[in-house]
């Protein structure tokens, strides 16, 4: 039996996820305020395809004993964190691929509670008893493969080409069908692809220390802590004994946005559900979400949100008002 179904096995997993099963697919949920789920689908014995969305900080690691399994893992939307072997961590945005063997002995997090890609499990052991006709017929060599992109010695990390994400967004639009023979294809195709692009030995991917991460992820503690609060780039770098340059790209090589984005996105988000859940007035809301001049508070959530504060939660309430 392939190790692969574990991935299946409720009990495997700490409280908080739910495997539900049907004829094709099983699908793990997490339910709360930080959500998500990831539906698989066992294509071959050994060979399994994820649709991953995923809205929370941390993913729970299944209790799995020690397989011999290649993943592959596309980013289409957000970002993962990725512990490396040598102390470094790296992080998966839109567009970016990772292939390797290595175990995964931490659970999964998401700086940025977003996360949307396609992942495919391919259990080597089983495909070596049990190989797959479609991989064979399409002459496809996994252990080639691994060769190829050194995917044994480390986890490999580059920026996915044209071609291999055409495949991965027809891919994804079958996230919500049972269409398995297309999957099939497509992860077929996606092996293909792979083995025709080049090895490179030094991908423009930014790698980060632990202290590095540490302080990006304080950083966005501190920003969300208060948000009547002005905290500057410099003040924050003084804070942590580093450059204003070097903090800033922590923030956004962990967070993938700006400083200064970021915050106008948060504060935004804030005032509008302000203004559709209290009866506070506009100068209110501006001072809690950190604008002490109103008309700049205004002028920005108009470029936000498309309308003024106050036209804003009318048509909130209104809203309401149809639903109900």
């Amino acid at each position: 039996m392939s190790n692969l179904t574990q991935l299946f096995d409720a009990g495997r997993f700490p409280g908080g996820v739910e495997v539900h099963t049907d004829s094709v697919s099983a699908t793990m949920t997490l339910d709360g305020s930080e959500h998500g789920s990831l539906r698989l689908f066992s294509l071959a014995p050994g060979v399994i395809l994820s649709f991953n969305r995923i809205y929370t900080h941390v993913w729970p690691l299944a209790q799995t004993e020690t397989a011999n399994i290649l993943l592959l893992n596309f980013c289409l939307n957000g970002r993962c964190e990725v512990d490396l072997d040598n102390g470094q961590f790296a992080f998966l945005s839109q567009g970016v691929m990772a292939l390797g063997t290595q175990q995964v002995t931490e659970p999964y997090r998401y700086p940025s509670s977003v996360y949307e890609g396609v992942e495919l499990f391919l259990d080597l052991d089983t495909l070596e008893q049990e190989p797959y006709c479609l991989f064979l017929e399409a002459g496809i060599d996994l252990a080639t493969l691994i060769r190829h992109f050194q995917a044994a010695q480390k986890l490999y990390l580059a920026q996915a080409p044209a071609a291999i994400q055409g495949i991965l967004s027809e891919l994804w639009a079958l996230r919500d069908t049972e269409d398995i023979w297309r999957m099939k294809l497509g992860s077929a195709r996606l092996l293909l692809e792979l083995e025709r692009q080049p090895y490179v030995p030094h991908p423009r991917i930014r790698y980060f220390t632990l202290s590095q991460v540490a302080i990006a992820k304080e950083v966005h503690s501190i920003l969300l802590s208060d948000l009547s609060q002005n905290h500057t780039a410099r003040e924050l770098a003084e804070r942590f004994q580093v450059a204003e340059t070097s903090l800033k790209n922590y923030f956004r090589g962990v967070f993938g946005e700006n400083l200064s984005t970021f915050l106008r996105e948060v504060r935004m988000r804030r005032a509008a559900e302000l203004l559709q859940s209290s009866e506070l007035r506009v100068a209110e809301i501006a001072a809690q979400v950190g604008y002490e001049n109103q008309s700049k508070f205004a002028a920005v959530f108009v470029r936000h949100f498309g309308c003024p504060p106050l036209e804003y939660r009318r048509r909130a309430h209104l809203s309401i008002a149809d639903d109900n």
